[in-house]
């Protein structure tokens, strides 16, 4: 499983109504963050690592967020800046142990 690597109990949380979105203030993207050379970029990488868009759940305009929390406390944070604006998820294992950083 992709989240092993980072934490042997990992918990990962869908929204698709988007409470948490609201409660962290993500933002939604323009078109320019959906479909600038960026996201174009991203597509096809994944495109050629076999990946395909799957049905749409929820806002699809919604920028990506991932979070990472120990002991109730976020903390670390990626805010995506466009569509397919991914985090170096190796660098999550330093602040699960580190200090609260933002």
């Amino acid at each position: 499983m992709f989240f092993d690597r980072l934490d042997p109990d990992p918990i990962a949380v869908a929204d698709p109504s988007a409470v948490l979105y609201r409660i962290f203030g993500v933002e939604r993207g323009g078109w320019r963050a959906m479909f600038g050379p960026r996201s174009w970029w991203s597509g096809l990488r994944a495109t050629l690592q076999g990946h395909r868009i799957g049905r749409k759940i929820g806002d699809p305009w919604t920028l990506p967020l991932v979070v990472a929390v120990a002991d109730r406390t976020v903390v670390w944070e990626h805010r995506g800046t466009f569509a397919g604006d991914h985090p170096d998820v190796d660098a999550i294992p330093q602040h699960l142990t580190g200090s609260v950083t933002r």
